[in-house]
Formats: structure tokens, C-alpha cells, sequence
């Protein structure tokens, strides 16, 4: 399928653990190094953003939620790291008539959705944003994960916000394709998953958007999900699942193929 028009692309990643990314641990260099490349090949390609909005694994609510507030203050939702990671700035506007209107959209699609005017910044939004965009000049809104963990709803939610994309909105889904604490020490872990994941985002040309979506409405019964992913626990992959609403259920690239302490994570591009 051709690309639309004016159409901003949407993109995936892992963003690591706490803090760690952006205080120089040497573990997560080949993922920060990424992160540059990607933001540095969108700009190039298509222009800075109008906004950004960030579907955050750590914006967890019952209904969709989005951030409207105007400077949304920090907040450090983690423990345990070391005390530099606990005065991290990340000053970028929010965007609340902006916010305001996505939350509308998803209303009109039978969404129970809200704008939340005093929503901060998770981690999921400023690590990996402090070092895609760290000028901090480009309005933000967080875009919140459903505690049912539904691929279709997501990608409802997704299919939604598909309009904003066309407006310039950058959609970044912050997560993790492998996020199961108890594997990720293991060797490879999350390679079999990511594989099967990397099978039904990218090939497959004769799929229609609704079949691709279809297929990935299915994704907890790929191949390994129970070794990238939790029981109950699936948040890290539902950004993903939204920006495939996002793309209308298109065809997505596979952008990152990296180690996770000695895990495997991918990230996705979607420019359709």
C-alpha cells in the first residue's frame, strides 16, 4: 500500500530499564544509539513533529486517557536507582487543546476516553525522549495503555488517533517487545516471540490492513509469548498494538534487532 499523504510516521521501541538509558550504563548503548538513529533518519525524512504522543507502558488506566496537561511535571515512577535518576528534567509544553481533541476522537469511536489536565511525565516518555528530542521543543501528549491489556482495543484506540498522523503527530510506542523480569537474564530470551512478531508485522504482503490486525488481535498465542511476556502482565506490548491502529493495520519495518541486559528486544517502524 502506498503511503498517505502528509502521514507521520509511528514507531516502537524498547525503553530499557528505569533511568539506566540516559545515565550512561553501558548495557543500554546499542538501544540509545538507536534511538538517536531513528529520530535523526524521521527528522531528516520527514520533518520535525508537530507533536509528540508517547503510548507509554507506564500510563496505565482502565479507559483511554490521554495527558492534557500544559507543563506536566516529572515524575520518577521507579525505585532502587542510583540518586542521579531522580533529578532528571525533561521540560517539553504539553499540548492540552491538542490532548483535548485526541480524547475526543476516540470518544467518537465509541472509546470512554478522557483528557487527564494533571497527567506527568513517566518514564516511558522522558528517557527516551531526552535523547530523541532532548532540545525539548516539540509539544508532548502521553497516551495511556488499557489495564485489560486487549490487543483490539488498543488497536482500536489506535485506529482512531490515525487522523493525527496526518496532522503531523509523531505516535511513539514506548515498551518492550520482550518484558518478562524473570527471563531476561537468559540468553536470547524473547528471540522466538520476536521473530513471530517480526513475521506478522512485516511480511505478508497479501494481507489486508483489517487481516494484519486480525492476525495480531492473536499475538499472546505467537510462538514464545509466555517467555517475552508475563501472565497478567502484557502492558509492554499493547503501545505497539495501538500504533497498528495507528497504520490502519499496514505493514510495519522491523527498524532494531538488540540485546536487553541478554534478551532480545526489536523496534518497528510504521510509515503507512
Amino acid at each position: 500500500m502506498s503511503q498517505s499523504r502528509g502521514m507521520y510516521p509511528a514507531l516502537f521501541i524498547c525503553h530499557g530499564g528505569g533511568p539506566m538509558p540516559i545515565l550512561g550504563d553501558p548495557g543500554h548503548k546499542p538501544m540509545v544509539d538507536k534511538w538517536k538513529q531513528h529520530a535523526q533518519d524521521i527528522v531528516a525524512k520527514y520533518g520535525k513533529p508537530t507533536a509528540i504522543a508517547v503510548v507509554s507502558a507506564h500510563y496505565n488506566t482502565s479507559a483511554p486517557e490521554v495527558g492534557g496537561a500544559a507543563r506536566p511535571e516529572m515524575w520518577y515512577d521507579y525505585y532502587g536507582f542510583p540518586k542521579e535518576g531522580y533529578t532528571i528534567q525533561y521540560s517539553a509544553p504539553g499540548n492540552p487543546s491538542l490532548a483535548q481533541e485526541m480524547a475526543q476522537a476516540m470518544k467518537d469511536a465509541g472509546l470512554k476516553a478522557t483528557a487527564n489536565p494533571s497527567r506527568r511525565y513517566d518514564h516511558g516518555v522522558f528517557v527516551p525522549l531526552l535523547t530523541m528530542f532532548p532540545d525539548a521543543d516539540i509539544p508532548v501528549i502521553p497516551v495511556s495503555v488499557l489495564a485489560g491489556d486487549s490487543p483490539t482495543e488498543h488497536m482500536k484506540m489506535g485506529t482512531a488517533l490515525r487522523p493525527f498522523r496526518e496532522r503531523g503527530v509523531f505516535f511513539l510506542g514506548s515498551g518492550s517487545s520482550m518484558h518478562h523480569f524473570g527471563n531476561l537474564g537468559r540468553k536470547g530470551a524473547g528471540t522466538t516471540f520476536n521473530n513471530a512478531l517480526t513475521e506478522a508485522l512485516t511480511k505478508h504482503e497479501e494481507w489486508s490492513g483489517e487481516e494484519r490486525m486480525a492476525a495480531l488481535a492473536k499475538v499472546e498465542t505467537f510462538a514464545g509469548f509466555d517467555e517475552a511476556h508475563p501472565p497478567g502482565a502484557h502492558e509492554h506490548l499493547m503501545p505497539l498494538l495501538t500504533l497498528l491502529g495507528t497504520a490502519a493495520g499496514n505493514a510495519a519495518k522491523e527498524v532494531a534487532n538488540l540485546p536487553f541486559i541478554s534478551a532480545n528486544v526489536r523496534h518497528y517502524l510504521f510509515e503507512n
